[in-house]
């Protein structure tokens, strides 16, 4: 009897578990933990195993991974070597997330001798799924998936085969096959969103691989597309940290598309529901969250962000565009450099640290390196034919041919690099591809110099580029129309602002201002951080001088 109540408990336990009714779900598994009801024999690792699924998705973590090691070691004593695989391998992966490298590599070794002599089953895929995470190289991790999918297709495991697919076109996009791979990513998606139940974990990941795909290689229209369902999908479920990881790959979209007060929000909501215990999925919502930090001109704020992570790959490009930022060429270059050495054969990746690379070559004064990066970006860019690739290298040939004195072909490239990020619908970096345009045929056309560096100003003001908005207004000034220095860049602050940046004058902290306006200290935060990019001031000192100044105009009735 005792036996068939822990079943029904165990029914009732999946069945809230794919419907995402945690509450329902953790009740029922803990119930049948119950020794009035377990049957030690057949159910408790299945309880066990049920109950941890809950508990990671209520953000328990710890406690999550306590359990599913327990319930790998009764899967093992019941025979169910397949169970104590996945079970294994989840385990690894949270180690994984969790930045405990070593012991991943431990829980992976014990799925593996688990398995060992047994027949293939879908415990070996879910083994192959994992050696694919844990890869070093993309080619290794386009194999594992490989192998993972030819095992899921045989034993016919649909949640298996979703990953596999997933996690192989994840890869392909990074090897620098874009085409194919978002193939791969949308056939995944659509077998993940069709009319049965689903593992959560499975649609999770497959969801988040989709559009981290789409950021991989630019292609911001797919990604759209899919972001709501993300968005929906994670908020309807409160499913904390999978709403994190996917809000980051949102924010991503938004910074591209040149929405950055809301990419800022994204990021700064990603973080407050992250969990601790997994600091990798963090990682890139803080790396993310210090480029845009540094592109506002607020070099201390993207320094707070990065202290402490100066050795983690994920932090590598924003520390360095921070270096290059505060007149450090020489420690960029170093760190860009380091990071294309353990690239490997991540295209996409080696794509994203050789753009930087030229421009910290050309800060230092290396203009035949600068050029070598350049040309190694334009030919990853023609092998992959990856279009944010493409940009990107335009952009940083047009950067070295002005170095080197040659303006004619710095404005081509520039009118390549406009063309092609336009029509990726990136702004930030069409102002960038106007402003080297401007440059370069400012000495024979001063007019269209004038009109080009105008244009590009008001994108980087609109946006709330300080640095760049900086660099633009002397561009103007040196087609000789005149520019005030330190401009708005965001438009007129709201009266709420307004009522914030008085508080922030008088040196309140954001728990202050919380306090005062009767706001939650996240608001107030983020009242702050749209305050700065409106005035583009870096810091909260420079926002109280613009407070103070007479000529500030304001609207609302804050105080003076």
């Amino acid at each position: 009897m005792q036996g068939r109540d822990a079943v029904a408990l165990l029914q009732t336990g999946r069945r809230a578990l794919e419907r995402a009714d945690w509450e329902s779900a953790r009740s029922a598994f803990a119930a049948a933990l119950d020794p009035a009801v377990a049957d030690v024999g057949g159910t408790e690792a299945e309880a066990r195993d049920g109950l941890a699924q809950v508990l990671w998705f209520l953000g328990r973590v710890p406690e999550a991974v306590a359990l599913r090691e327990q319930a790998f070691a009764g899967h093992v004593r019941a025979g169910r070597c397949a169970d104590a695989a996945r079970c294994a391998v989840w385990v690894a992966h949270q180690h994984l997330l969790g930045g405990r490298s070593s012991a991943a590599r431990g829980w992976l070794a014990r799925a593996e001798r688990v398995l060992a002599g047994v027949p293939v089953c879908a415990g070996h895929g879910w083994v192959a799924v994992e050696r694919a995470r844990q890869a070093t190289t993309v080619a290794e991790r386009s194999r594992a998936a490989t192998g993972a999918l030819g095992v899921a297709r045989a034993t016919g495991d649909p949640d298996l085969e979703v990953l596999a697919i997933s996690l192989l076109g994840r890869a392909e996009v990074q090897a620098g096959h874009p085409e194919p791979g978002m193939l791969l990513l949308e056939e995944a998606m659509a077998a993940a969103t069709a009319d049965r139940p689903w593992d959560v974990h499975t649609l999770g990941e497959a969801y988040c691989n989709l559009v981290l795909g789409c950021a991989m290689a630019g292609e911001w229209t797919r990604a759209t597309e899919w972001c709501e369902h993300v968005e929906t999908y994670a908020r309807t479920r409160s499913i904390a940290p999978l709403f994190g990881a996917c809000r980051t790959a949102h924010a991503e979209l938004l910074l591209a598309g040149g929405r950055w007060a809301d990419a800022e929000v994204a990021l700064q909501d990603a973080l407050a529901r992250q969990v601790p215990d997994l600091p990798e999925i963090s990682a890139a919502t803080v790396a993310s969250l210090a480029e845009l930090r540094v592109q506002q001109g607020r070099l201390e704020d993207a320094e707070r962000l990065l202290a402490g992570r100066e050795e983690h790959p994920a932090a590598l490009r924003a520390l360095a565009l921070l270096h290059l930022a505060d007149g450090r060429p020489r420690q960029a270059q170093t760190l860009l450099e380091r990071g294309l050495r353990a690239a490997s054969d991540d295209a996409v990746l080696t794509g994203g640290l050789l753009s930087p690379l030229v421009h910290a070559r050309l800060s230092a004064g290396d203009v035949p390196g600068a050029g070598v990066a350049a040309g190694e970006l334009a030919a990853l860019a023609e092998a992959t034919g990856i279009r944010l690739l493409t940009a990107r290298a335009e952009l940083a040939g047009a950067a070295v041919a002005l170095a080197a004195g040659r303006p004619a072909e710095a404005a081509e490239a520039a009118r390549c690099a406009l063309r092609d990020s336009t029509a990726l619908l990136m702004p930030f970096e069409s102002a960038h591809a106007r402003l080297a345009l401007a440059r370069a045929v400012l000495p024979d056309d001063p007019g269209t110099a004038a009109a080009e560096a105008g244009a590009a100003l008001a994108v980087f003001r609109g946006l709330g580029a300080a640095r760049a908005a900086d660099t633009a207004a002397a561009v103007l000034r040196g087609c000789g129309v005149p520019v005030a220095r330190r401009a708005r860049v965001g438009g007129e602050l709201s009266a709420r602002e307004e009522e914030v940046l008085a508080l922030v004058a008088r040196g309140l902290t954001n728990a202050g201002i919380a306090r005062a306006l009767v706001i939650s200290e996240k608001t107030a935060g983020h009242h702050v951080s749209h305050i700065l990019a409106k005035l583009g001031a870096r810091n909260r000192a420079e926002a109280a001088a613009a407070y103070a100044d007479p000529r500030r105009p304001t609207v609302g009735t804050a105080p003076r």
